[in-house]
């Protein structure tokens, strides 16, 4: 038995709350249909989505399970749009929305999260780290002004999360065997300024999963629990928006994750679509976004066994590139492995 893996941004997200929502139960939006048919083509049994506003995930979840059976899903809420009481950008307005929420978002859950899966979730055993204060990363890579003074305040500390959504660690019953989703969306490492706390927090989201993964002690979780991994099968997933190739992220947390000791050492997932967008880029083969770098990820653990894997992305003469027609700016990752 062969199980398919995905992760997929879909920039469902809308500009305000309640937008998708009904786009998704009107039946009709083009970007919402067309985003159907690429999934339902791709057939993955383990499925994350990036960017779809909270408020929609039902509607949504309800649609995937009759078209494509998902009988099961995990979601909750993500820091997005949430406020902070607290003047992040340091504008000297407190907006509670945007650059000032405890992840940017324009309204309450805007960019949302949601894994599907046609194997039972143990959601007892599953972790979140929604409330995982950035303060209390050891030698966190906090942003500071150019004169080397400190960006936030104490008082931005006491309630700045380190996940602009979440980090989530989801199990997935496969048989007699537990698979831990790692499932995570940092904030892009741009739109701020010389102090670059964005580039800063995408850094640390990213370094989070190196620590977890080497069960560093300091982690505490949304349902009261200590400590890091203790699993064994794993998968990584999401829309990480770094590269160790090219972009505006700090390389080293991506390339630390990449090259984790319990990371599968194997080549990235190309595409023939890839290298006819940018010809000229060495690394066009893996890019997963047509604004030409390599962001998302679909990476097993080592003692999983990789059948096959690609980038959703067909070569511009292949009729399956209309499935890619008003859908996403970022294309699909995927992995085949065998039943563990």
């Amino acid at each position: 038995m062969v199980v398919r893996v995905a992760s997929y941004n879909t920039a469902l997200s809308r500009d305000k709350a309640g937008e998708l929502k009904q786009a998704i139960i009107s039946g009709s939006d083009k970007q919402v249909l067309a985003t159907e048919r690429l999934l339902d083509h791709i057939n993955a049994d383990i499925l994350l989505l990036n960017e779809v506003d909270f408020d929609a995930i039902e509607p949504l979840v309800e649609r995937l399970a009759l078209q494509q059976n998902y009988r099961y899903a995990f979601y909750l809420p993500v820091n997005t749009g949430q406020a902070s009481g607290r003047d992040f950008d340091k504008d000297g307005v407190f907006s509670d929305v945007g650059a000032d929420a405890l992840g940017f978002g324009q309204f309450l859950g805007q960019y949302g999260m949601l894994l599907l899966s046609r194997f039972a979730i143990d959601h007892k055993a599953s972790r979140s780290f929604q409330h995982f204060l950035w303060r209390d990363m050891p030698s966190a890579k906090m942003p500071q002004h150019p004169d080397g003074g400190a960006w936030f305040d104490e008082q931005d500390l006491d309630v700045l999360p380190l996940s602009s959504k979440s980090h989530w660690d989801v199990v997935i019953e496969i048989g007699k065997r537990k698979l831990h989703c790692l499932c995570s969306h940092p904030t892009p490492p741009v739109f701020d300024g010389a102090e670059r706390r964005n580039a800063c927090r995408n850094h640390d989201e990213i370094r989070f999963w190196s620590d977890y993964l080497s069960a560093k002690n300091y982690f505490y979780d949304d349902q009261g629990r200590q400590g890091g991994f203790s699993g064994e099968d794993f998968i990584l997933l999401g829309d990480l928006n770094a590269s160790s190739k090219e972009g505006d992220a700090y390389k080293e947390a991506i390339e630390q994750l990449l090259k984790h000791p319990k990371m599968g050492r194997y080549p990235f997932p190309t595409s023939v679509g890839g290298k006819q967008h940018s010809p000229r880029a060495n690394n066009s083969p893996y890019h997963t976004a047509v604004w030409r770098m390599q962001a998302d990820y679909v990476r097993l653990s080592k003692d999983l066994k990789l059948i096959n894997q690609g980038v959703f992305w067909p070569a511009s003469q292949d009729p399956l590139v209309q499935l890619l027609k008003h859908t996403s700016d970022h294309r699909l990752v995927f992995a085949d492995l065998s039943h563990i």
